[in-house]
């Protein structure tokens, strides 16, 4: 899944948080962020600030009900 341009962060990493497996926002060079971590938030957070329009990474949830607690986020 992609992340909306227009996606409130703060709301999506409380989503996650509220996930009961790990989500992970997966970079173009196939770099793997647990975004369940509050290290890889902050550098999931500094990379996004000011570039989610020209974001290439996705979104991907090891358990399938929580793909649909964040769907509301991503395209």
């Amino acid at each position: 899944m992609k992340l909306k341009s227009n996606v409130n962060v703060p709301d999506f990493l409380q989503a996650v948080q509220a996930c009961a497996g790990e989500v992970y926002f997966i970079t173009p060079e196939g770099d793997h962020l647990n975004l369940k971590s509050a290290l890889s938030q902050f550098i999931f957070t500094a990379v996004i600030a000011g570039q989610l329009q020209k974001l290439d990474g996705c979104i991907t949830a090891q358990n399938p009900q929580d793909e649909i607690l964040l769907r509301r986020y991503c395209i």
